[in-house]
């Protein structure tokens, strides 16, 4: 037993020293017919160690994540094999038989290409296909957990605070993933619209955070997604529709080759996406009590406070009135307060200032209303207290507040303010007034004459005026001819606009600059050089070699240092997607450098 121990051990060390399988590079779709909005995925699996992979366009589909990388080692009968696998996550979009085209990979001194794929796309969900498995229930992809395991240990729920409540009353609710799997991200998740809920969501701060939190008997780990205060606009039982997400889970995949030990032991990883979907829940809304009160619908605890800024004041000088509503409860309900003004004031609708804090627990804070007042004629004037009504759900009762009266001297206005009399003589009429344009003098003076010789007819603008626009059409036929020609030729106007649409992608690069994430960075950069390249030369991007870039930029009579500036950049960009730490420098320092490069490549082909 000893002896076969040292034979296994010895076995297993000199196949470590030798690969003894071939290097293949193969790509394999988890479906070949898909419905228009169906999500599936693409692997490329290389057999053995690579690196600079180039993926084929995926221009027919949209890209929901990717590409993953997973890797996995294996011995069987002394032999080793290792695999690596990079994933991606597209979605359907249109109807249609596309071909996505092969990728490549560099293994030492050669390059592997994979297989084309075809996928068929068909309207609705299409039939399951032989030879697969169709996805069951909320598992997607190749994803190892059934349905029951799923509802155990992945799962999303809206909490309301409470679902019994008053018309107008405010419900902090919450979204919230369980998981007691080892979940990666997220690639999509809806939320419920609250319909028949007027609702004021909390805002989100940094980014999503992992907790614990023991439901039904067991410790999660939990992300809050989002958080809102909902208050129901009318009476009854409001259903609050379900809330789902897509999740990315990274799963342990074993090897069910009893002869081999290492991979029964270590395994590997492979992420896997669940669409998970909450219950929808009911709110039971009860209307307000009856009241004798004149109630403006305003629910929740709240203060007021009034002031006016001056007590006495001359006619048509402004005063301002300013009313402060502070508290809990949606405050932006409150839109006016029914103030009666004396008849001899003019007013204004208030300027409203908000400073609300919106948090979990609900919405507080105070809502300010500024009236501006005008009075126009002297005398002693009072604005009549107020009361202003609310429902307390806490106490589930009305309170009343009370805006006390204020009072107001107004003296005579100024000589020289906006006011003028009838007769000076009569003291005891009141005051007729010009407010700014109301009233406007009768012009006495001389009033201007024209000649009867001026006339506009036959005249130079008369003329300007009607050919004017028959020499605008003739000269937009001209330019619009000029333009279908320039535009016949599609090879020509991609060409031409291959530097426009470069500097454009290269913005996207730019963006991530700020946070350092180099691996985005270079990948976006790459993507902007390939798809110039690609437009300047008509090659697919999928068929875009270094050796045909070098041989076309050569004809071109490129010079070698910008041949050697842009091997340079191209092999950053490669590096850094399997050996991120091997690329150094300052990122602003490549961008500007790239852009210089993109410019010197147009001057130099079309010198």
């Amino acid at each position: 037993m000893g002896s076969l121990k040292y034979l296994l051990f010895f076995a297993f060390a000199l196949a470590s020293c030798f690969n003894l399988r071939a290097q293949d590079f193969t790509a394999t779709a988890t479906k070949t017919t898909v419905g228009v909005g169906e999500q599936f995925q693409v692997n490329f699996t290389l057999n053995g160690n690579g690196g600079s992979f180039t993926a084929p366009s995926f221009s027919d589909f949209r890209n929901a994540g990717g590409p993953y990388q997973s890797s996995s080692f294996q011995s069987v009968n002394g032999v080793n094999s290792q695999s690596t696998t990079l994933t991606y996550v597209l979605i359907a979009t249109k109807e249609g038989t596309f071909t996505i085209g092969p990728a490549s990979i560099k293994t030492g001194s050669k390059t592997l290409q994979s297989n084309s794929l075809t996928i068929k796309v068909v309207k609705g969900t299409p039939p399951a296909q032989q030879g697969t498995t169709a996805q069951q229930g909320s598992k997607q992809g190749q994803g190892s957990m059934t349905d029951e395991q799923v509802k155990q240990n992945l799962f999303i729920r809206v909490i309301p605070s409470k679902t019994k409540v008053y018309e107008g009353e405010g419900i902090p609710i919450t979204v919230k993933v369980y998981s007691r799997v080892e979940l990666q991200n997220f690639q999509d998740a809806t939320f419920p619209d609250y319909t028949g809920f007027y609702c004021e969501n909390v805002p989100q701060k940094g980014q999503l955070e992992l907790t614990r939190e023991n439901y039904n008997g067991m410790a999660y780990q939990v992300v809050t997604l989002k958080q809102s205060v909902i208050f129901p606009q009318h009476t009854g039982k409001i259903r609050i529709d379900a809330a789902t997400a897509q999740c990315v889970v990274q799963e342990r995949v074993r090897s069910n080759d009893p002869n081999d030990i290492f991979g029964q032991f270590f395994g590997s990883y492979k992420r896997s996406v669940y669409n998970i979907k909450s219950e929808p829940i009911t709110i039971d809304v009860e209307p307000l009590p009856n009241t004798d009160k004149e109630f403006n619908g305003v629910v929740g605890r709240y203060t007021i406070k009034s002031t006016l800024d001056k007590s006495s004041v001359k006619a048509n000088d402004a005063v301002n009135l300013n009313v402060t509503i502070s508290g809990d409860g949606e405050l932006k309900l409150i839109d006016s307060i029914p103030f009666r003004f004396p008849p001899d004031f003019d007013h204004y609708d208030p300027k409203i200032v908000d400073h609300l804090t919106i948090t979990p627990s609900g919405v507080s804070g105070s809502r300010n209303f500024s009236y501006v007042l005008i009075p126009r004629h002297q005398g002693k004037y009072t604005i009549p207290a107020l009361d202003f009504t609310y429902f307390d759900p806490f106490k589930k009762t009305y309170t009343t507040l009370n805006i006390p009266e204020m009072s107001l001297d107004v003296a005579k206005g100024d000589n020289n303010s906006a006011t003028m009399t009838v007769n000076s003589a009569a003291v005891n009429k009141e005051d007729v007034k010009l407010l700014g344009s109301d009233i406007r003098y009768i012009h006495t003076g001389h009033m201007p004459a024209y000649h009867s010789d001026d006339y506009f007819l036959y005249s130079i603008p008369f003329f300007a005026g009607v050919f004017s626009p028959i020499l605008c059409f003739i000269g937009f036929i001209i330019i619009r001819r000029r333009h279908i020609e320039l535009n016949k030729d599609a090879t020509s106007v991609k060409q031409r606009g291959a530097t426009r649409m470069a500097k454009k992608r290269l913005k996207a690069a730019n963006t991530f600059i700020a946070s350092n994430n180099k691996e985005k960075f270079y990948e976006e950069l790459h993507k902007a050089i390939s798809d110039y390249l690609s437009d300047k030369f008509t090659i697919p991007v999928a068929d875009l070699s270094r050796e045909r870039i070098s041989q076309k930029l050569t004809e071109e009579k490129v010079t070698p240092d910008t041949l050697q500036k842009l091997s340079t950049v191209l092999d950053n960009c490669e590096y850094v997607r399997y050996a991120p730490a091997s690329v150094t420098g300052d990122l602003n320092e490549v961008y500007n450098s790239t852009v210089t490069l993109i410019t010197q490549l147009e001057d130099e082909i079309v010198r």
